[in-house]
């Protein structure tokens, strides 16, 4: 009974908070806003690392992809040289008709690309653009609305 009537004064931090207790812990109130204060910390600088994380793996797919486009229009360039080659080595052998090499290999070009193309557009009138999956699940949606619709009216009724 004699620790209640204690008249020994309470000695307060410099900010108003109570001073840890005898043994070393801090107030659970404290620790509370310590464990929210550094949560949030943790929460800030895990969003910074994930901010800068992108954002070097942005500069290096747009590294990689300026570099794979200078490819493609390098590698264009060497193909236009292989048919200027081609059309020459042609014409060569035409007894200097480089006109007819030209020709030829034009010719060559516009049956393959258009034998390419007509067998694209044959697949593609082929396909479907409708969401067909998509569809499905919704007649699926609808059929299991009205069946639950005429359950409610009947409980109704």
């Amino acid at each position: 009974m004699a620790d209640r009537f204690d008249t020994t004064p309470t000695v307060r931090a410099a900010d108003g908070r109570a001073p840890a207790s005898a043994g070393g812990e801090a107030p659970l109130g404290d620790l509370f806003r310590q464990l929210a204060q550094d949560s949030a910390t943790l929460v800030r600088q895990e969003v910074a690392l994930a901010k800068a994380e992108i954002r070097e793996n942005v500069k290096t797919v747009a590294r990689n992809a300026t570099m794979i486009a200078v490819g493609g229009v390098l590698a264009l360039l060497g193909l236009l040289v292989l048919v200027a080659f081609l059309v020459i080595a042609l014409g060569d052998a035409l007894w200097n008709e480089y006109w007819l090499g030209a020709l030829i290999v034009g010719a060559l070009f516009l049956i393959i690309g258009g034998i390419m193309a007509k067998k694209a557009l044959g697949n593609l009138k082929q396909e479907s653009l409708a969401p067909e999956q998509t569809i499905a699940t919704l007649k699926e949606d609808k059929q299991w609305l009205q069946s639950e619709m005429s359950s409610v009216r009947r409980d109704l009724a």
